[in-house]
């Protein structure tokens, strides 16, 4: 069968590991069971040149305002059915759409206000199905937590059409359900799961004892200054690596295979370079960007691994490696909470402002003496987790075959294994509590000044397009005045000007 997936895909240069990871997995899944799979991708044919499959461009949403997000959206679904109405910039895309038997969204550009473009982006592809009469399934999600009420009916209208709509939180699935009754909203896990480490391209020379580690080169809504921010990080590590004689290796999840880098900072591998910078252990080291699947490869030998980004909490799942997730946003907190509450690691997500003022000694001392406990318990929930996974894509592509709604059942509760004491659990749930209001506060102020910032954006348009109709409407009066004068009344100028100049030149 033909299946077109909507991933997050080379995006403007970038490799986003976590979310080429989830759409790597469902390649897999496809191909392994005979289908043929079209992307759409940021970059087309960077795409195709990684993975060896079709693609075809998005639909743009990113680079427009808010009016003209929305105006794209109605041409398009009408271009479904009338395909002369088509943006020559969209007409691949659509033509892959009318081609395919299904539409699969996969994980990546999660669904909320953040992301607004990555909404409206699914919501076109939503309608062109629907009008074209073609399944929809989606997969891998994090929908929310913050959603304004336009966005939520957005969503509720792909869950309301899709044969089935995966979540990978239980926040995510309550809020769907809440959003859409009646549709087929099921609990799953992350699809990079599956994803199967793969033998390095370049041999590396690693450290017989290491700890991996992974962090977004921005500071999010912790409110630390850039420098601050690696500077804490680099204690942090610093800490682990002393303590615990290892050594770290920090892995990017967001850069580029192109050489000069041309992202100007803003990727990982920066800021990867200024926390080993600002290190004073001498036991931080920087690896190169490398293809989700290698990485998995140096994870798998990893004694544990710690990040502020989100995939490797499900990479460590997947390889029974213990991972520590340091919580700097809202949105990361129900991510990386209910991915790790997913194998019953759930105390393991820590916020990033109390790290070392009240959480460090103590799990630093529970890693010394119960490592083996966590690995041991994270080897079996993991495991469980990738066959509930295994089974969740079996369903899926069955009932994309047989042309049936799926049958699908949440996943199973995982028991809970904690590293701290009863007292510290008490604390740790109060200092989420306190850091997770303050970061909502701050992110909705964040998309207040976003949103100010598009209506000053779209008022501002508006009055230039008012200014040039003027100008060109006035020009037009002046012409027609001008066509309008009584006969003669051009020739009677003409001989008052030549009376005129000659009396000057007589006088």
């Amino acid at each position: 069968m033909r299946v077109v997936v909507v991933g997050d895909l080379a995006w403007d240069g970038r490799y986003h590991l976590g979310d080429e990871a989830m759409s790597e997995v469902v390649l897999q899944q496809l191909q392994s069971r005979g289908d043929t799979v079209t992307f759409i991708a940021g970059n087309p044919e960077v795409t195709t040149r990684f993975y060896g499959v079709a693609a075809v461009p998005r639909f743009g949403m990113r680079d427009l305002d808010r009016d003209a997000q929305f105006m794209l959206l109605d041409t398009l679904e009408g271009a479904a059915s009338e395909p002369g109405r088509a943006p020559h910039s969209a007409r691949a895309t659509l033509n892959a759409l009318r081609a395919a038997d299904a539409v699969i969204i996969a994980g990546g550009g999660n669904l909320n206000s953040i992301g607004i473009h990555h909404v409206l982006e699914r919501v076109a592809v939503t309608r062109i199905a629907r009008a074209l009469d073609i399944p929809l399934y989606v997969t891998s999600q994090t929908v929310g937590p913050h959603l304004r009420d336009g966005e939520r009916e957005l969503v509720a209208e792909i869950a309301r059409y899709a044969r089935v709509f995966g979540v990978r939180e239980r926040n995510s699935a309550a809020l769907v359900r809440g959003l859409a009754p009646g549709a087929n909203v099921v609990h799953t896990l992350d699809d990079a799961i599956l994803l199967e480490p793969a033998a390095l391209t370049h041999p590396l020379d690693l450290p017989a004892k290491y700890a991996v580690a992974s962090f977004t080169f921005h500071p999010k809504t912790t409110a630390l200054h850039v420098d601050d921010y690696y500077r804490e990080l680099a204690a942090i590590l610093d800490q682990l690596a002393t303590e615990l004689d290892v050594d770290v290796l920090l892995l990017s999840h967001m850069s580029t295979f192109q050489t000069p880098n041309t992202l100007g900072g803003e990727d990982d591998g920066y800021g990867h370079e200024r926390i080993a910078a600002l290190s004073a252990s001498g036991r931080l080291r920087v690896l190169p960007l490398l293809p989700a699947a290698e990485l998995l490869t140096i994870t798998a030998g990893a004694e544990f691994s710690v990040s502020t980004r989100y995939h490797p909490l499900i990479f460590g799942a997947a390889l029974g490696v213990p991972a520590i997730g340091i919580v700097t946003s809202y949105y990361s907190a129900i991510r990386m909470r209910g991915a790790l509450a997913n194998v019953g690691m759930e105390s393991f997500a820590i916020p990033f402002e109390h790290w070392r003022a009240s959480f460090a000694a103590p799990l630093i001392a529970s890693l010394r003496a119960r490592l083996g406990e966590f690995r041991e318990h994270l080897g079996r929930t993991g495991s469980a987790s990738r066959e509930f996974q295994q089974r969740w894509w079996a369903e899926l592509v069955a009932s994309l075959h047989e042309h049936r709604a799926p049958r699908c059942a949440d996943a199973p509760a995982a028991a809970d294994l904690s590293w701290a004491d009863s007292e510290t659990q008490d604390a740790l749930a109060l200092a989420r509590g306190a850091q997770e209001l303050t970061n909502l506060d701050r992110l909705n102020a964040l998309i207040d000044t976003e949103l100010r910032r598009q209506q000053h954006d779209a008022a501002c348009a508006r009055i230039e397009h008012l200014e040039r109709e003027l100008g060109r409407l006035s020009d037009a009066v002046g012409d027609l005045r001008h066509r309008m004068r009584p006969p003669g009344a051009n020739l009677r100028d003409a001989l008052r000007r030549r009376l005129a100049s000659g009396r000057g030149e007589n006088g």
